[in-house]
């Protein structure tokens, strides 16, 4: 028998967070703080801040 999967309603609209492992492809410092584009293990790459990264 096939089942349909149920819609989660009550989650819809919820936040939250992931964590991922990350590599660090590029860096720039600016006067306001440091950027880095990382790539992560799902293959995207991105900039963020690298107070929002734990360092090994």
């Amino acid at each position: 028998m096939n089942e349909q999967p149920k819609t989660r309603t009550d989650l819809i609209g919820s936040t939250g967070s992931i964590t991922r492992r990350v590599t660090i492809i590029d860096a720039k410092e600016y006067p306001t703080g440091v950027s880095v584009r990382v790539s992560d293990e799902m293959g995207e790459e991105y900039w963020t801040d690298l107070e929002d990264i734990e360092l090994d």
